[in-house]
Formats: C-alpha cells, structure tokens, sequence
C-alpha cells in the first residue's frame, strides 16, 4: 500500500510542479500588467515581462502573452526595441495564433508610424536645405533640428547635425560650427559620417585662422541709383525680391503686359511681393512647362512642354490659368529660345525641333514653315511691333528678317555672335545681347549702337509695360559648375572651395591631397587651378606666357607635372602645346613644346582628345580620324583612316590601348603609333549611344565595365567571361553615366538619374553610386546632393571621390530690377 502511496506521488509530482509553475507565471503576468495598466509603471513592467519570459519558457501561452505586452510597453516609451520584440513573437511562438496576429498587427501599426515619421523628418530636411540656399541659417537651423527630434540617433539626425555645422559656417558663427563637427565625430566616430566632417573640421579652422566668411558677395550695391561712368546712363532700382520671392535663378524672363507679373519658365512672381507659384502645376498635370511666354494682352500664355508647344487662357489680374490648356502642336519642345506671340496674339512663332522657324495660329489650325536652311539652324523668332516682320538668328553670327507679306528671308546683319532679337517698342531698333554688350541696330540705316551695362544691374529682360523704359534684372543667384567631394564609404558631400569655377574632371595628386581643376584666374580667365582637399586657398598655375597668343589650358597630366593648352590660330585651327610644371609652385619649370599643329578639332575636348596616364601621349581627332600627339614634341602620327566617324577615346592605365567609339560600335586599338590592330569591341549602336552609355578599362588593364541595356557588365579582355553586376533599374533609377573603376579595381563608381515630381529638381535626381566589383550593395555616395552632376574622379588611395555639380548657388542678398529710359540710352550712346 505504501509502495503504491510512493509510486503515485512520484507520478504526480512533475505536474503538481508545472501546475506550481503556471500559477506562479499567471501570478507574475497578472502582476505585470496590473503595473502597466493600472498604475503606468511602466519600467516596473518591463522587468516583469522580461522575467516572465526568461524563468518560464516552457508556459508558452503566458510567455507569449508576456512579450507582446513587453513591446506594448517599449512602444509606449519609444523604445525601438517593440518591432523586434514583436518579430520574436512570430518567429518563437507560431502556435499562439491570438499573439501571433495581435504581434503582427502592432507591427504593422509601427511601420505605418515610422514611414510617417520618416517622411515628417525629410520633410523638415527638405525645408531646411531650402531655407539654407536662401541664406536663411537661423530657420534652416530649426528645421534640422525637428529632423533630429523626430529621427535621434539615427543616420537621417547624423545628416541634419552636419547641415546645423554648415549652417553656423556659412553664417560665420565659426565658434558653434566648430563644437557641432567637433560633437559629431566624438559622437559617431565610426561613421560615414566622420571623414567628410573631419575635412570641414579644418575649413573651419582655416577660415577662423583667416577671419574670412566662405559667403561670397559679388557686386552687391544697396545704391537706388547707378550712374554709369562710361556711358552716363542712369539706372534705378525699382523692384527687390528677398526670402520666398527671391527664386528666380534664370533672367530668360518676360513682364505680363500689365506689369504686374514677371514669367520664367513655368514661375510666376507677383511684382508687389505676394509668393510665387507654378503657371502650370505640374504635380495635378505631370508637365514640366518650359519657355513660358504672356501673350500681347495678357488673356493668353504659351510654353513648351516636352512633346508639344501650348496654349492656355490665363487670368491677367491674378496671373494665374483660367482654363484647361491646349497642345496646339505635336513636336519635341522644351529647351528652344521663347516663342514669339503676333501683336494680335493670333498667331505664334516658335524655332521647331528640325532647326527651322515656323508660325502656328493660336489655336493651332494653321501651320506654315517660313525657312528651310539647310546649313544653319535658325533660332529665337520675334515678331515686330506691327505684325510685317519676323526677326530671327541664323547660325552663330547673323540676323535675319522675313516679310511676313512677302514671304521672304533676307539677310540683315553680321553681328557675330549668336542671336535672339528683341525688336523696340516703336519697332525702330532690334537689340542683340551676346552676354558681354548690348547691341542695337536701327532698322532704317542699319547703324549700330553699343554698350555694357553695370554689372549691379544685371541683364536686359524686356520692356516696361509703357514701353519707355528698358528693364534690368539681377538675380541673387549665379550658375555654377564647381567641386564637391564625398568619402567612397557613403555620407554627405564637401564643397573644398565655395564658388569654385570647375569645368571638368578634377585630377588628384598621388597623395591624394591635392586637386588640379579648369577653372578661372582672378579676372576670369581660364585656368588651371590647385586645389587642396581639406579646402583653404586655391591657387592657379601661373603660365608666364610661354608662347604668343591667348593661351587656353585645359589638361594637366595624371602625375600634375604636365599642363596641355592650345592657342587659336587665324586660319580656325588650333596649336597644341605641353610644358612642364610644377604644382607646389604653381609655376612652369621649362619651356613649352608644341605637340600639334593646325589641329582641326570640331566638337568638345573630352570627347575629341585623350591624354595617356603617363602623360606621353595625346590620341586627337583630326579631321575625322585619329591622330597620336607625343609630348616630348616627337612628330604626331595618324593611325586610322576611315571613313567612320570616331571620338571619345580612352587610354589603358599602361598607355599601350587605346579604346573608342565609331558610329558601328566600340573599336580597341592596340600598340597605336606603330603596327596598331583594331579590334572590335562590342556593337554598342550609334556613336551617341556609344559615348554615353560608358565605358571604363580596370586599373589592371583586364576588364572592362560597360553601361549598356540598363546594366552594368564587366567583360574580361581575354574572352573567358562577362557577367552582369547591376541591373540599375533595382535602384528606380531611369539613366546611368560617368561609370569609373576605383584605382584597386574593387569598385565601380557611377552617377544614375532618378526622375521625379519635385519642382526644384525638373530634370530628375542626380545620385552618386558605389558598387562593389563583385556585384554587392550599392552605396549612396553623397545622399545630400541631388542637384545635376558629372565628372567623378577617384582619389589614388580609394578614400573619396570628386565630381563636378552643376547648380545655381545664392551669391548675394537679394535679386533686383532696375529700368533705363530707352530714349536717354539711345541719346547718350550717340553723343
């Protein structure tokens, strides 16, 4: 009997004990959310919650229960450890199917809240990297630090800390920009973040050692009125626009009929201060309106829109659309100088996509072609004031007239340079602007008058709506194609030198601490300027005039010891020369040699001449085929002779290949100035196709990486294999370019195109990418500049990587229009 008695109480011991244990849990779960629930302890709850699951695994009921409420809690209190937590309780306990969908529903819900945070975070970014290209530091600052409150510690925050340093930067508050990048590197020292926040760590400290803003004012003048010393013509201010008004970059501008709006492109600016706004609203209508233009009383516009040129009735009071808009005409139209209106406003002319004038009815029932060049394209049509004759530019050096009348083109000036006539109001002069002077022709003698107006003043726009005055307008902002770098690891961008003048691919010094640019001396000539990583003084290579005539640099050699310029000749071509330097000193170190004579160049440097990294040899088009160039002033030698036209060329690192494109697709020439073979590549299509879907030998001289059909390929020189490293549809971007091999060969480098709805970016997103050779995740490079792009350049030791924006940048406090009395200008010119 006892025996029994023993066996049965040890039978039932294993489960008196688990029953033991699930009161116990059922205890502490009751506990835990008494503490939660009832008296909002939450941190008491926690501890709860998290005993629960360690002590009591086995009670999964009670153990999942607990989780769930454990991310409750962590949610509560903002912790990012709820998603996880709840992650756990999908992953660990699939068979507690009620804690299951309640874990997944949470989830749900804090991915929904994180988008909306995330996207409330790049919102403020957004508003402050607006606030911050209209000078506004103190509110741009405010900005960044909603991003920070929304987004801490993450790497959205770790972006807006270093725009609050550039902020205090640019404002010259350089005592709070220095301990903002100083805490920053402290704070996230193993960041991305951290080489590109060093190098504005020694800005700064160079700029508080020189007491200098980076903030450049250029002729800036607060006067009301300017008297030009040359002409005396006087000049009034009349209208200023600052914060939210200040947006126009571009002064290809015109003034409703009622004076009371000013137009660009698709902008529309109230000249009594109100905000601006879109003429066409392209996020409602997907079209990006080019070219705006008022029609002669003001009831109409007219704009290009890609694929069409348009009509719509507009409001002259409120300057806003009345009505739908009509495509009046099929045709590729966008960036075409501004269409002209009849002075009725019946009818338009416009420059087509073929070349050629044509005029069009309002409502688009009546087209007619009025020239048919077939050497020049003829450009910015302008009706005169009387409706008998339209003005336009043919060519790069003429302006001609058509009688609408007669039906017929005459020549009516050699003005040398390209022209977009704009007739007087009492249609006496046509007026031409080639950016230096203002010209004037009077249209019954054919007598010419000129001037350059004060730089303060701006460019000529148009006329008052009386028609009395010539209009001036000076925008704040100034185009500028300058240097930025940004660390191959990923993180923002860095400007070395505010303003800097670039117009190619930067070229590193071997220790990676120097960068040689084209740019512009002091009075605005080109030059080759130096440009040290960590920012500070630029300097420009000083060429102590080696030869006679206007010289033209625009090479330097991978090494920084050669400088290739070119001078004019009368004859239309082109001499060649390379002289020696030295970049330390900033000077020439020998005599210059002439490389070339004669050279027929027809077309842009980067895509007519290749420069060998040894800097031996230069491979030229001349007169459509291939030259060799040697520096050492040895004879040039011609090694292709076809009748296909050739250009982009490339050089393997070795200097031994020479690669480039024909309109039939990419050719290899080896051994090129002696017993060259051409190979043929890959049939890429047409030469535009070729030059721009991008090519690249590696560093090794083995591979080459190619752009083609929406893929990145890399082909083995020997013919073993080729495989697809990137499909950069995966990245949702619609065009890729300036593909580049890091210098170990281990990465590719490229600038991919992301087309989008947001009006400050109408041509798309430029975006830096970093890809491993092998085909692994590609890294964003450079994530705050979307702006346009090109020219990347790796420095020798993998660190960083250079390119060339291309933006308008805020230079000064405010835009201005300033008018001249058109009769005082012609009385004062013919003295």
């Amino acid at each position: 009997m006892e025996r029994n008695i023993i066996i049965l109480i040890l039978c039932l011991g294993p489960m008196i004990l688990v029953t033991g244990q699930e009161q116990q849990a059922g205890k502490l779960l009751s506990q835990a959310l008494y503490q939660e629930e009832v008296n909002g302890e939450l941190d008491e709850a926690i501890k709860t919650y998290q005993l629960i699951v360690q002590q009591y695994p086995d009670d999964r009921k009670v153990s999942a229960e607990a989780l769930l409420h454990l991310g409750i809690c962590y949610e509560k209190i903002g912790m990012p450890q709820a998603y996880d937590t709840y992650k756990d309780i999908i992953d660990k306990y699939a068979e507690q199917q009620d804690e299951v969908a309640l874990a997944r529903k949470r989830m749900d819900h804090l991915l929904a809240y994180a988008d909306d945070i995330n996207e409330k975070a790049e919102q403020h970014l957004d508003a402050g990297n607006e606030l911050f290209r209209r000078w506004e530091y103190e509110s741009a600052i405010k900005e960044y630090e909603k991003v920070i409150e929304l987004r801490p510690n993450t790497l959205l925050a770790q972006n807006a800390h270093y725009c609050i340093g550039q902020s205090y930067f640019r404002a010259g508050q350089y005592d709070a920009a220095l301990t903002t990048f100083e805490e920053l590197i402290e704070d996230f020292p193993e960041s991305n973040i951290a080489p590109v926040t060093k190098l504005m760590v020694a800005q700064v400290q160079h700029a508080m050692k020189n007491n200098k803003n980076p903030e450049t004012i250029k002729n800036y003048s607060d006067e009301n009125t300017i008297v030009d010393p040359e002409t005396g013509i006087t000049y009034s201010k009349i209208k200023t626009f600052t914060g939210k008004s200040d947006v126009i970059v571009d002064p290809s501008l015109n003034l409703s009929p009622n004076g009371k709006y000013l137009l660009c492109e698709n902008m529309v600016l109230p000249m009594n201060g109100n905000a601006p706004f879109e003429l066409i609203d392209r996020k409602t209508t997907g079209i990006q309106a080019t070219r705006g233009t008022w029609s002669p009383d003001g009831l109409k516009a007219t704009f290009f829109s890609g694929d069409a040129i348009c009509v719509v009735p507009v409001s002259p009071e409120t300057g806003r659309t009345t009505g739908p808009l009509e495509k009046i005409h099929k045709d590729k139209l966008k960036w075409q100088s501004n269409p002209g209106w009849s002075p009725d406003g019946e009818k338009l002319t416009f420059h087509g996509s073929g070349g050629h004038i044509w005029t069009i009815s309002a409502d688009g029932s009546t087209l007619n072609q009025i020239t048919r060049s077939v050497e020049y394209r003829e450009t910015g049509p302008a009706w005169s004031p009387d409706g008998k004759t339209i003005a336009y530019g043919r060519g790069n050096r003429n302006i001609w007239l058509y009688s609408v009348e007669e039906g017929k083109s005459s020549e009516f000036a050699d003005v040398g340079f390209r022209c977009f006539p704009v007739w007087s109001p009492d249609g006496k002069w046509l007026l031409g602007d080639d950016w230096q002077k203002l010209h004037f022709y009077n249209l019954n003698d054919k007598s010419k008058l000129e001037f350059s107006q004060p730089e303060e003043v701006g460019h000529f726009f148009s006329w008052s709506f009386e028609g009395q005055k010539m209009l001036f307008f000076r925008s704040s902002y100034h185009y500028n194609e300058g240097l930025k770098i940004a660390s191959t690891t990923g993180g923002p961008s860095f400007e070395p030198v505010p303003l800097l003048t670039n117009y190619g691919k930067a070229v590193w010094s071997d220790n990676s601490k120097l960068m040689a640019v084209q740019g512009e001396d002091d009075k605005g000539n080109i030059a080759i300027r130096i440009v040290p990583l960590a920012g500070g003084k630029s300097y420009v290579i000083n060429l102590d005039n080696p030869v006679d005539g206007k010289l033209f640099p625009f090479g330097i050699s991978s090494d920084l010891k050669k400088l290739l310029f070119k001078v004019d000749r009368d004859d239309g071509k082109e001499d060649l020369f390379v002289v020696p330097i030295s970049a330390e000193e900033a000077r020439t170190i020998g005599p210059a040699v002439k490389i070339f004579d004669g050279w027929y160049r027809e077309g842009a440097f980067n895509v007519r001449l290749s420069r060998s990294n040894d800097g031996e040899k230069v491979a030229l088009i001349h007169e459509g085929d291939i030259w060799i160039a040697f520096t050492n002033g040895d004879h040039p030698i011609q090694v292709t002779d076809t009748p296909e036209k050739e250009g982009y060329m490339k050089w393997t690192s070795e200097g031994k290949t020479l690669l480039y494109a024909t309109p039939s697709g990419w050719r290899l020439l080896e051994n090129p100035g002696s017993e060259g073979k051409v190979t043929k590549l890959l049939d890429e299509g047409s030469e535009i196709e070729c030059r721009w879907t991008n090519i690249d030998f590696s560093p090794d001289n083995t591979r080459i990486a190619i752009l083609s059909d929406e893929k990145i390929k890399i082909i083995y020189l020997d013919g073993t294999t080729s495989n697809q490293i990137l499909n950069f549809k995966f990245l949702e971007l619609n065009e890729c370019f300036n593909l580049t091999w890091s210098p170990d060969g281990n990465n590719l480098s490229f600038i991919g195109v992301k087309k989008t709805d947001d009006i400050n970016f109408p041509e798309g997103k430029y975006q830096v990418f970093n890809i491993p050779e092998d085909g692994g995740k590609p890294i964003r490079v450079a994530p705050d500049d979307d702006d346009f792009k090109w020219g990347i350049s790796w420095s020798p030791d993998g660190k960083w990587i250079g390119y060339s924006p291309m933006k308008s940048v805020k230079i000064r406090p405010e835009s201005t229009v300033w008018e001249a009395d058109f009769e005082e200008v012609v009385e004062k010119l013919q003295q």
